[in-house]
């Protein structure tokens, strides 16, 4: 098993950073990858959902006017080049000869209506990111202006952030669902077909802009519920990849001598949501006495099989926000403090609460049975809810969601992890119902300050308040793991475990 500190991780993606870089390495052409996992999302639509089992795969399909690389900054993709005529004001210009995959040129009207399109509430959960943009003018067919309310630190990589994806003028259809089972992108893959309970297959874009050009001619991703049956094909060589969610089940992948296998730290983290307008929840004391009845390590153990790290607020994959759980309250098991707060939140016997669980997600539900089973010691006891992608992502955004297990991130900077997701509405889209004042100033001062020091210590203050009146509890941060056939060559991995590292692989 080929495991990636931080820093080798970075040494070894300095040279592929740019969008049409040469391959380091000769690469033979051709051939069909069979990409397995657990789930496959139930549409395809690239502005309006938010699962990342959707995400991860869009960078093969779509592109935005830049792109986030794996050291985290934000690189040209679609503008081949922008200015900052002044704080509130950017011009992009567009790459020439980009084709969208049913042939149609790339103008800036298409640009315009993509993210005037995403930035509107109605439509996307990734509006907030694109909060501050004013207005977006076309200035002839291959140049765009943006302008903004107010200068905004994250403006170009929110541009390249997770629900966007650049699509022709008018392709979502009067009512918005026409791009629910096809695509319409410029990236290096289109969808051939698709089917949300079997498989998503791309074909290679033949017109694809790039210098560097897709190798395979085809990746299929596999719906295979059960990871120990992709083991199973990985042995057999049905499957070529996967990525695996189980760090047992991986452990078991990385013993298999015919393949290679890879770990690499990541931007996620998987934790409990908590709800704040619905009881218990409700009440700021039962949610730390569930932060305290919590014990992490023995999750990172259990759930994670140790393939992974333990966490205060961020993943330490945002190595320079990241404030070390040491330092945060609520971290460490307290099982007497928290029957304490119980007794001072009215429940003097024992309070029951739901908490959700999603299909498809082995190590949510190895999660599961130690947070049953401290939260009972400390007076709580649990209903567990078990529900498909579909129901969860409908009610994650309306937002009315029961407290629910999640995995999330794919996240840059605090402000994509934070402000859309904490920030109250209408300036966020607040998906627990923090409902907190003190959050929203310190969320809004973070997005408008462009120190990164001051940033900085902003966001120190963010991840404590979130500590001290935890809406969501962050139980640890997982690895990217990933099993392949030795013939898969050239695969480097995301930090937010997007699959960028997927356009440019050989067999």
């Amino acid at each position: 098993m080929h495991r990636l500190s931080r820093r080798d991780f970075l040494k070894a993606t300095a040279g592929v950073t740019l969008i049409g870089a040469a391959p380091a390495l000769a690469q033979s052409r051709g051939g069909a990858l069979t990409y397995a996992s657990a789930a496959l999302p139930p549409n395809i639509e690239p502005h309006m959902q938010g699962l990342d089992i959707w995400q991860q795969r869009k960078p093969l399909i779509y592109e935005n006017l830049v792109w986030v690389d794996e050291a985290l900054e934000p690189k040209p993709e679609l503008a081949e080049r922008w200015e900052q005529k002044s704080p509130t004001e950017f011009v992009f210009h567009l790459r020439k000869g980009v084709r969208f995959h049913n042939g149609k040129a790339l103008h800036a009207e298409d640009v315009k209506y993509t993210y005037d399109r995403v930035r509107d509430p109605k439509v996307s959960p990734g509006a907030n990111d694109l909060l501050t943009i004013k207005q977006i003018d076309v200035v002839d067919a291959a140049t765009v202006r943006f302008t903004l309310t107010a200068a905004t630190a994250t403006f170009l990589i929110n541009l390249g952030g997770k629900y966007n994806g650049v699509i022709p003028k008018g392709a979502a259809g009067a009512e918005g669902k026409d791009l629910f089972t096809k695509a319409i992108g410029t990236g290096p893959f289109s969808v051939e077909e698709f089917d949300p309970s079997r498989r998503l297959a791309l074909k290679k874009n033949g017109s694809y802009w790039g210098a560097t050009k897709p190798s395979l001619e085809s990746i299929v991703f596999q719906a295979i519920p059960d990871e120990s049956s992709i083991v199973a094909g990985l042995r057999t060589g049905q499957v070529t990849m996967a990525q695996f969610s189980s760090a047992l089940t991986f452990q078991v992948a990385s013993g298999v001598g015919s393949l290679n296998a890879v770990q690499a730290p990541s931007t996620r983290w998987v934790v409990l949501d908590l709800a704040g307008d619905m009881e218990p929840t409700s009440k700021p004391e039962v949610r730390q006495a569930i932060a305290l009845a919590i014990d992490r390590q023995a999750l990172l153990q259990i759930a994670g099989n140790g393939l992974g790290h333990r966490l205060g607020v961020l993943p330490l994959g945002l190595k320079y926000w990241a404030l070390p759980w040491q330092e945060l309250p609520n971290q460490q098991r307290d099982v007497a403090k928290a029957k304490a707060l119980l007794q001072k939140a009215g429940y003097g016997g024992r309070v029951t609460m739901k908490i959700r669980n999603i299909v498809g997600f082995p190590h949510l539900a190895a999660a599961l049975p130690v947070i049953v089973d401290n939260l009972k010691e400390a007076g709580i006891d649990v209903q567990v809810e078990t529900v498909d992608g579909g129901v969860w992502i409908k009610d994650w955004i309306v937002p009315q969601s029961p407290p629910t297990m999640n995995e999330w991130g794919g996240f840059v900077d605090p402000d994509q992890a934070f402000h859309r997701h904490f920030h109250s509405a209408p300036g966020g889209k607040d998906f627990r119902r923090w409902k907190n004042a003190r959050g929203d100033e310190l969320l809004d001062a973070g997005r408008a300050t462009l120190d990164r020091a001051k940033r900085k210590q902003i966001y120190d203050q963010v991840q404590r308040l979130m500590a001290e009146d935890p809406i969501t509890i962050p139980l640890y941060s997982p690895d990217l793991l990933y099993a392949m056939q030795k013939s898969v060559k050239g695969f480097q991995p995301h930090p937010t475990g997007f699959h960028y590292g997927l356009r440019w692989v050989s067999l």
